[in-house]
């Protein structure tokens, strides 16, 4: 019974806590004011979860789901996922397109294909690119202002793109313009204690589930524990408080950029037996931090308070909905 319970906490936690793609009930009733354009191939085969009992989750659809205004588009906001967020699906982050499209800006989902993606190497990456950059080309959107955009794990996919477009690795010479983010993990050295913590703290299905998956992933792809292949998480990371150098600080000194977080810390507490350590409002606070000591007088850090769907219900706070779309785009429309 114990198996059965950790391997259902695995696969909600990958769901709910991380991707964060919770269904809703929001009409994409922007179908009737912009064009849905959409390019999915299946992936064949599978991801491994957790090396405890091997439990797998298949692999999505990748390609991207593009919606065009009716008029002349002003700019592109580009979502980064690993599993498909196409027309089949109904997510919190659909909220964006109406306001989006209504102001002539384009919204381009893109899906790698994995569930679990966390864009470790420039294979990785390339991918993204290619599938960007072979959009972006396709409808003539590729000399338009680009923004970058992710929910969760989403958001550090948006960083590690962002990174390599700025380094000039970009087939296409991409390069984005702004960035918005919600409640994303950016320290993965924290990240890793908090998983380990949340093992050892045995408390909920869900953050038992989300650690083991996670730990497995940080484990295999970077090489170790932070205390085996720290260089490894300080290269990956978009974000390492202990890193002396803060040496990604000044690859996104000049970039506009938006984080929002709701850290309800009550809710954190009381459901899962996670405190200010072990929630990504840490990272977040950080990264701001620092970037406006470096410099960067274009940095915001959205702070809400029992704005989210469903507060009163008990819903999670690491969700899109504290976002405020319309303010949002008209962030985004002043950037052009």
């Amino acid at each position: 019974m114990n198996k059965v319970i950790l391997i259902s906490g695995i696969i909600v936690s990958i769901i709910i806590l991380f991707v964060a793609q919770k269904t809703t009930n929001q009409e994409k009733d922007s179908s009737a004011v912009c064009q849905i354009i959409e390019n999915y191939k299946q992936l064949n085969g599978s991801q491994l979860l957790s090396e405890l009992d091997n439990t797998t989750i298949p692999y999505s659809k990748q390609g991207f789901t593009l919606h065009l205004p009716k008029s002349e588009p002003k700019a592109t906001l580009i979502f980064l996922s690993g599993s498909a967020l196409d027309t089949t699906r109904n997510i919190d982050e659909f909220s964006i397109i109406k306001p989006a499209i209504e102001n002539d800006i384009a919204v381009l989902f893109v899906s790698t294909g994995k569930v679990i993606e966390f864009l470790f190497t420039d294979q990785d990456i390339q991918i993204v690119d290619d599938i960007i950059g072979n959009a972006l080309n396709t409808y003539n959107l590729i000399n338009c202002p680009k923004f970058l955009a992710g929910m969760s794990l989403g958001g550090t996919m948006a960083f590690r793109y962002a990174e390599y477009c700025f380094l000039g690795k970009s087939n296409y010479e991409i390069k984005p313009d702004a960035i918005a983010i919600c409640d994303s993990p950016l320290d993965m050295v924290r990240m890793w204690h908090e998983q380990k913590q949340a093992i050892k703290n045995d408390f909920h299905p869900n953050a038992v589930g989300e650690a083991q998956w996670v730990l497995h992933y940080l484990k295999t792809h970077l090489g170790g524990t932070p205390k085996e292949a720290m260089a490894n998480y300080i290269n990956y990371s978009p974000f390492v408080y202990t890193n002396e150098v803060k040496s990604k600080i000044q690859l996104f000194v000049s970039i506009p950029i938006r984080m929002y977080h709701e850290p309800d810390i009550d809710w954190w507490i009381k459901n899962r037996a996670k405190d200010y350590n072990t929630i990504n409002s840490v990272d977040l606070a950080g990264f701001y931090n620092y970037l406006r000591l470096a410099g960067n007088k274009d940095v915001e850090l959205i702070t809400t308070y029992r704005k989210r769907k469903d507060y009163d219900k008990g819903a999670s706070p690491h969700t899109w909905t504290i976002v405020d779309d319309e303010k949002l785009i008209n962030w985004l429309l002043r950037k052009i």
